[in-house]
């Protein structure tokens, strides 16, 4: 039997600070928490100095847990160069708190669509600043993964291949989010496992069911709910991630509504083992 590991993605609790959040992580039975980085400060500020990254690493192993990752807001493929250097620097400045954390992970996220640009230049630039992260990353000791997502050029494992193909090493790869690519980027779970299975470096958990609706940003309208009720069936995803040797954390993202995040928490939990 493959032992799940289980992190929590601090946003789901964002509404409470960050020692609660952690407080109800531990509570429910996690491994592990993956922290959010933002400029709206919840939980933590961009550009918060190393300092803050010992804090939290010493807060979450008050509670028995550590830390997975942090996951921040920059992205990759910026074609303005100004904006392109500031969000280096403030990669390289959370890459140095997430070494005081103790993190392994680093997200960001993927390339906007730029049509005045057009997606081969923009595809060159992508990957010529995912290599430059990429050592930037090895020289902290760290991985940095970028997120399957809507809304940008990383919404399909096709996409996300053809940005990254070669570019997998201990130190770049991405985040496995399908149920995000139940509103942009569609393939069938199973397809997406094995394609994305050597640059798979962490696993998003949550599900949906598309509904009627208005299209936003040319995306899918989907209702979020519990994992065992979805499009995503989640017992054979984790089987197929599991059977190709995948070793890092499954971590919590589930929008759907519970009466409490420390229900919601709690009940993934127990969810989630029972696949072990």
């Amino acid at each position: 039997m493959i032992e799940v590991k289980l992190s929590l993605y601090t946003l789901l609790a964002r509404e409470v600070s960050l020692e609660e959040a952690v407080k109800l992580a531990a509570e429910a039975g996690f491994d592990a928490v993956d922290i959010r980085q933002a400029e709206d400060g919840a939980h933590l500020p961009n550009g918060a100095p190393p300092s803050e990254g010992e804090r939290c690493k010493a807060l979450v192993a008050d509670y028995g847990l550590h830390i997975s990752g942090l996951t921040t807001y920059y992205r990759l493929g910026y074609t303005d160069e100004a904006e392109r250097d500031a969000d280096m620097a403030g990669i390289a400045s959370s890459m140095d708190l997430a070494v005081a954390m103790g993190a392994k992970y680093f997200r960001i996220s993927g390339p906007t669509w730029d049509p005045a640009t057009g997606y081969e230049r923009q595809r060159e630039m992508t990957r010529h600043q995912a290599a430059q992260i990429e050592q930037m990353a090895a020289e902290r000791g760290l991985c940095v993964t970028v997120e399957q997502h809507g809304g940008a050029l990383t919404a399909s494992a096709g996409q996300i291949l053809d940005l990254f193909r070669g570019l997998d090493s201990d130190n770049f790869g991405v985040v496995y989010d399908p149920g995000n690519c139940l509103r942009e980027g569609y393939e069938r779970p199973s397809v997406q496992v094995d394609m994305l299975r050597p640059l798979m470096k962490a696993v998003h958990v949550k599900n949906a069911m598309t509904e009627r609706g208005e299209a936003v940003n040319e995306m899918i309208p989907v209702q979020q709910i519990r994992l065992d009720e979805g499009i995503l069936d989640w017992p054979e995803i984790v089987a197929a991630i599991n059977a190709t040797g995948y070793d890092g954390y499954f971590t919590l993202e589930d929008f759907a509504e519970f009466d409490s995040l420390a229900e919601k928490f709690r009940w993934n939990v127990e969810y989630l083992r029972l696949l072990e």
